[in-house]
């Protein structure tokens, strides 16, 4: 009797590591389009350059720089400059992110550029030399093992980063970019502005002024656009029902969830999803141009 055809599993998306040892001369790497990219600037300079020509500022070591792949860019980097380049395809990104209520914090931050002044980088350095061990030693069970070294990367990058919002920069730009990496973690949280402002240790008015420069919004409103975004998610892409997305999204009454959803949309969230599911039987949907 012949042997049925069984086609090989598909392999996981495969991170990769590329160390930066003090070129002689200006070196550029590439970085593709749909993964994210963690540089450890540990001394030297980089900068980006746009696909269109534009460049970037530049950055100084020591630096934890991590790029999101929502479009192709190169990476610049000055002569004598070290550190270390990984770059994760967003599937290997979404496999390493724990399916806990840490793991969407980590999600949210893990999803917008970072750019970290640090003084030290901790064990990042360590866990990035046992995630190329166990990439270029073969040992069995060495695909798990790089798995979990890069699961333990992004809890230090996102670690880094969740300390950093604290500290307060002295330009309005520095502010904003402050509250939005820490609105993306906490808007679930539903706290007021005043303890935004509280936690980043200004005024609101001054956090007002410096989120409507940067944001074209209110602190508030800023919120609210996150909180609906995440609510067209998953309201379109899972099947919960109404009441458990709410209780996901941090609130307590799923008919104040209704209300505020039907107040920004001009839908109610029941209305929402059939009328979703209508438009993606007859065309691809994007969430990119929505509130």
């Amino acid at each position: 009797m012949p042997v049925p055809y069984r086609p090989a599993p598909p392999r996981r998306p495969t991170p990769g590591l590329q160390r930066i040892r003090s070129p002689l001369s200006r070196v550029a790497y590439g970085l593709p389009k749909g993964a994210a990219h963690l540089l450890v600037l540990e001394y030297g300079r980089v900068h980006l350059a746009l696909k269109d020509g534009a460049r970037m500022p530049d950055h100084d070591g020591p630096r934890l720089l991590w790029w999101v792949g929502s479009a192709p860019r190169e990476l610049v980097v000055g002569a004598g400059t070290r550190g270390s380049l990984l770059t994760v395809p967003e599937a290997a990104l979404m496999q390493a992110l724990p399916t806990t209520p840490i793991g969407e914090q980590m999600q949210r931050t893990l999803t917008q550029d970072l750019d970290l002044a640090v003084e030290s980088f901790g064990n990042i350095p360590d866990l990035l030399d046992g995630f190329s061990t166990e990439r270029q030693g073969g040992d069995p069970g060495a695909e798990i093992a790089t798995a979990h070294y890069l699961s333990l990367i992004l809890l230090q990058l996102w670690r880094r980063a969740r300390k950093d919002l604290v500290h307060l920069g002295g330009a309005p730009q520095g502010l904003s970019e402050r509250f939005i990496l820490l609105a993306a973690q906490r808007a679930r949280d539903h706290l007021p502005v005043e303890d935004y402002a509280r936690e980043l240790k200004v005024s609101r008015d001054r956090l007002g002024s410096a989120v409507k420069r940067a944001t074209g919004l209110s602190p508030r409103a800023y919120l609210h656009r996150l909180l609906l975004r995440d609510a067209m998610e998953l309201l379109a892409n899972t099947g919960s029902p109404v009441s458990q997305v709410a209780f996901r999204l941090g609130f307590v009454d799923p008919a104040y969830f209704t209300r505020f959803f039907k107040r920004e949309t001009g839908q109610n969230p029941a209305a929402f999803r059939k009328s979703y599911r209508r438009r993606e039987a007859s065309e691809p949907q994007s969430f990119a141009a929505w509130p």
